[in-house]
C-alpha cells in the first residue's frame, strides 16, 4: 500500500509541470467591441490562397475598439484608404486590428485588456486577425464574445 502511494505521488510530481505548462499556453480574449454583428470576411483575390482566418465585426452603437488582452503595441499604420491598422502582441501572439478610423495608441505603448485602441466609423467594419508568431490562428476559438457573435 505504501509503495503504491509513493508511486502515485511520484507520478503526480512529474505530471504537475505538464499541467502547469498547458495552463500557460491557453489564452482567452475579451471581445474588441461590446455590441457588434459578425459579417463574412473579405474574399481573397488569389484563387489558390487559403481564406484569411479573421473575424469581421460591424457595430452601429459601439464604435470604440478595445484591446482583447494586455500587451504591447508593435505597429500603428495609416493605410492608403485613410484607415488605421493597429498591431500589438502578448507573448508569441499578435493581434491585428484593421479598419480603424482613428488610432488612440502609438508604437511601443503598453495596453491593458479593455483599453480603447481606436474607433471605427458608425456601421464600419473591424477586421480582427490573430497570429501565433507568424502562423494565422482562428480568433473565434479564443474570443469571449458570447453576446456579440451574432451573424447577419
Amino acid at each position: 500500500m505504501i509503495k503504491m502511494v509513493k508511486s502515485l505521488l511520484i507520478a503526480a510530481l512529474f505530471m504537475l509541470p505538464v499541467c502547469v505548462y498547458a495552463q500557460q499556453d491557453s489564452i482567452w480574449l475579451k471581445c474588441p467591441l461590446d455590441d457588434a454583428m459578425v459579417v463574412p470576411p473579405p474574399k481573397n483575390i488569389m484563387k489558390f490562397d487559403e481564406p484569411d482566418l479573421c473575424i469581421v465585426l460591424v457595430s452601429i452603437p459601439d464604435t470604440t475598439v478595445k484591446a482583447v488582452i494586455t500587451g504591447r503595441v508593435s505597429n500603428v499604420v495609416q493605410n492608403d484608404d485613410g484607415n488605421w491598422d493597429v498591431v500589438f502582441y502578448y507573448r508569441d501572439y499578435y493581434f491585428w486590428y484593421a479598419g480603424l478610423s482613428k488610432a488612440l495608441v502609438r508604437r511601443g505603448d503598453n495596453v491593458k485588456t479593455g483599453q480603447p485602441l481606436g474607433y471605427i466609423p458608425i456601421g464600419g467594419k473591424l477586421e480582427f486577425l490573430m497570429y501565433n508568431f507568424e502562423t494565422p490562428v482562428d480568433p473565434v476559438k479564443y474570443l469571449d464574445c458570447k453576446k456579440v457573435l451574432k451573424t447577419e
